[in-house]
């Protein structure tokens, strides 16, 4: 896509727009989403933070008003559904009014309707580039390498956040299921407490057999998010094997069945008894996985899909 711009309001080192800069997509920036309305010529889409517009309903309506009297799409990626930032009750009723957005991209189809009059597009997120390793050293084949034998990373203390403290009784509990085990290997690292570099993750997800992903901060009481964490996909690209728990998009990312997943604790100990007592198996399933995610989705996929739908966009017939 050599003619034309992506206008933006994020920053420059969002990971979708480091890919696409990767890609040879020009991109331009606006700190204040307000001055995009005076640099809409040679635009080809406009990328963006809806739900920082949100709380600026007026200058929002006459950006939306800039962008189809000039059919120049909005571009949106919703990597927060259902919690969508917690918007405010009029809020929620002023987006679902005015639906700004032309491409509607999400990781969870959950109240798609609020934000566009035309189709929400499945857009999972992905694995940045500095996860993905492509050779894999021949020691994760050797089950005498590895220092855990379990390992969650994620946020779990702060007891203000319910999906914090359900993290914690998730775990908790995993633990009590698997107290028979006295000499499992267990390793929980809490990133509200101890920040991990990327090169410290990947060390870690290398030296654990196992690797879980449970919650997201997304998720709202009784409804959890369809969509699948960033971390679903980091950690298959650094070579490790990951059980996570099931979500609607399962499926849908994943249609192989490379990705193993678990309903509740007692399933998910099962399944690490499973896999514990079967080493070459975990190794073929995270092999296999950690193909499919660097084949698939890695955020250069999402760049040239962003690029497909975009060229599409200006493609189509007159209104």
């Amino acid at each position: 896509m050599n003619e034309g711009f992506l206008l933006t309001s994020h920053s420059e080192r969002n990971p979708l727009l480091v890919a696409l800069r990767d890609a040879g997509v020009k991109i331009e920036y606006c700190d204040d989403f307000r001055q995009a309305v005076t640099r809409l010529k040679g635009c080809i889409g406009y990328y963006g933070d809806l739900f920082h517009e949100m709380k600026y309903p007026l200058a929002s309506l006459v950006l939306s008003r800039a962008l189809r009297r000039t059919r120049v799409p909005y571009v949106f990626w919703n990597r927060d559904a259902p919690w969508n930032v917690g918007m405010k009750r009029h809020r929620r009723a002023y987006l679902r009014l005015l639906k700004p957005v032309d491409i509607y991209l999400t990781h969870s189809r959950q109240n798609a309707n609020w934000f566009s009059p035309n189709p929400a597009i499945h857009f999972p997120n992905a694995a940045r580039g500095a996860y993905c390793i492509r050779e894999l050293p021949l020691r994760l084949r050797d089950a005498s390498a590895y220092r855990h034998d379990v390992c969650f990373i994620g946020a779990i203390g702060n007891p203000k956040r319910r999906n914090c403290l359900e993290r914690a009784s998730f775990l908790q509990s995993l633990r009590e299921r698997l107290a028979d085990r006295p000499s499992l290997r267990f390793k929980i690292v809490d990133t509200l407490a101890e920040s991990l570099t990327a090169d410290q993750q990947i060390e870690l997800i290398q030296a654990s057999k196992i690797n879980l992903n449970y919650g997201a901060m997304c998720d709202l009481p009784g409804n959890p998010s369809w969509g699948l964490p960033e971390r679903v996909f980091g950690i298959p690209a650094a070579g490790g094997f990951l059980l996570t728990d099931w979500r609607e998009s399962v499926p849908d990312t994943f249609p192989d069945g490379h990705l193993d997943n678990f309903r509740d604790a007692t399933d998910c100990a099962g399944k690490i008894r499973h896999y514990l007592n079967r080493f070459g198996e975990l190794r073929d399933r995270a092999e296999a996985l950690h193909a499919q995610v660097l084949t698939h989705h890695t955020y250069a996929n999402r760049a040239v899909q962003l690029i497909n739908l975009l060229h599409t966009y200006a493609h189509r017939p007159s209104d």
